[in-house]
């Protein structure tokens, strides 16, 4: 019991196979009186056992020893393929039972006599390994130390395992750190590059609306094609737009203005905006306003920027011949809500909504996944709350506090 407590101590401290061998030659099995002791390793892809650690072995042998074919007639071998300990109790037993590798391992003997143990690295998963321990006596292991030998293999198995999991774990992680790095210094750059070029195009369009004659019969073609442009610039400064404000609140830089604000106003604007929107694509569009809201203090372009996320998010949803209302309550604080009848958001993802970059995977419309990120990063510099609510097949309701003004 004092070996398995110092070994499981050893074995929670290692960070490397290189100490986990350690603990188990050193502390484990050189600790029962073996004359050797070694851990070797499966490389399932090179159908190899590798030694990696080991107390110290007979003279000349270690080098011929490193590597060894998992497909050789030999008691380590056989134990890995088999999933099952070998227990050797002499060199006669070893010559009988594995009668082409026993020349090899008589070279290596030092003395008369020897026995062996070959116990399977394994939890509950695919064998690992091997412990390989010999003594230089015959019949050495006795009932308890056999079970001992195959708790220290459980107990090495259970710390490779950790490992394993850890390096995965570390590995995953700093991908999807390189990955989200990546992915922000090329929004960055080109949210910054294509600024200036875009500005040129709008202030041209707008040049060339103001100079066409209202009489001349070209003028209506070229109108049409000058208001698509300019609404799609639009809407590229728009996203634009929100690379530039995801970057600041990544930064921690966002800028808000607070002033005194009606919460009316910034439902009334946000409402044309997207009211014209709605009713083109066959959408209901309602709001709810009761009177007598508290003035807050708040960034209302900021805010406005919030409800447009939100609506521009619910009229992709939502099918035609459904609705979209929009409007606010007020109390200690003042909430603002917008609500679909789309097809709903599953509960499970109801907490990963407003995480940069995610995507639900049953979304059927394109975007960055930035849109609910920003409404989260100007909310809460603020000082507000967001969430949302739903249920799937009724539709999802979003909800996002300011705090009235002092």
């Amino acid at each position: 019991m004092e070996l398995l407590l110092e070994v499981t101590g050893g074995l929670a401290a290692a960070a490397s196979e290189d100490a986990i061998a350690r603990v188990i030659t050193t502390n484990g099995i050189t600790a029962l009186g073996a004359a050797y002791g070694g851990v070797w390793l499966l490389d399932r892809d090179k159908g190899m056992l590798r030694l990696v650690g080991a107390s110290p072995m007979p003279r000349g042998s270690a080098d011929r020893w490193n590597t060894l074919s998992i497909d050789v007639d030999a008691p380590l071998p056989e134990a890995v393929r088999n999933g099952a300990a070998i227990f050797v109790d002499s060199l006669a037993d070893y010559r009988a039972r594995f009668p082409g590798s026993f020349s090899r391992i008589q070279e290596t003997i030092a003395s008369q006599d020897a026995s062996y143990a070959m116990i399977p690295i394994a939890d509950n998963g695919p064998t690992m390994g091997a412990l390989a321990i010999t003594y230089d006596r015959a019949n050495a292991l006795g009932a308890s130390d056999r079970t001992l030998l195959q708790i220290l293999a459980r107990q090495c198995a259970l710390a490779l395992r950790r490992i394993a999991l850890h390096e995965a774990e570390r590995t995953a992680r700093f991908e999807a750190e390189e990955a989200t790095r990546a992915r922000e210094e090329i929004l960055s750059v080109v949210s910054h590059d294509l600024r200036n070029p875009l500005g040129t195009i709008i202030l041209g369009i707008s040049t060339l609306q103001q100079l066409l004659e209202p009489t001349d019969p070209k003028s209506g073609r070229i109108r049409t094609i000058t208001d698509r442009i300019q609404r799609q610039s639009d809407r590229m400064a728009r996203l634009i737009g929100d690379l530039v404000d995801f970057a600041s609140i990544q930064a921690g830089t966002l800028s808000i203005e607070r002033r005194p604000t009606k919460p009316d106003a910034i439902i009334a604007t946000a409402a044309d905006l997207f009211g014209p929107l709605a009713q083109e694509r066959g959408i209901g569009f309602g709001v709810e306003l009761p009177q007598g809201l508290p003035t807050i203090d708040v960034d209302s372009d900021r805010a406005v920027q919030v409800l447009c996320n939100l609506l521009a998010n619910a009229l992709k949803v939502t099918a035609k011949g459904g609705s979209v209302a929009i409007g606010a309550s007020g109390g200690s604080e003042v909430v603002f809500f917008v609500r679909d009848s789309g097809p709903g958001i599953d509960a499970a993802e109801l907490p990963r909504l407003f995480e940069r970059y995610w995507r639900s995977k049953k979304a059927t419309y394109k975007g960055a996944g930035l849109g609910l990120s920003i409404a989260r990063g100007i909310v809460e510099a603020h000082n507000g709350r967001i969430w949302a609510e739903s249920q799937v097949g009724v539709g999802a309701t979003f909800f996002f506090t300011l705090t009235p003004k002092a």
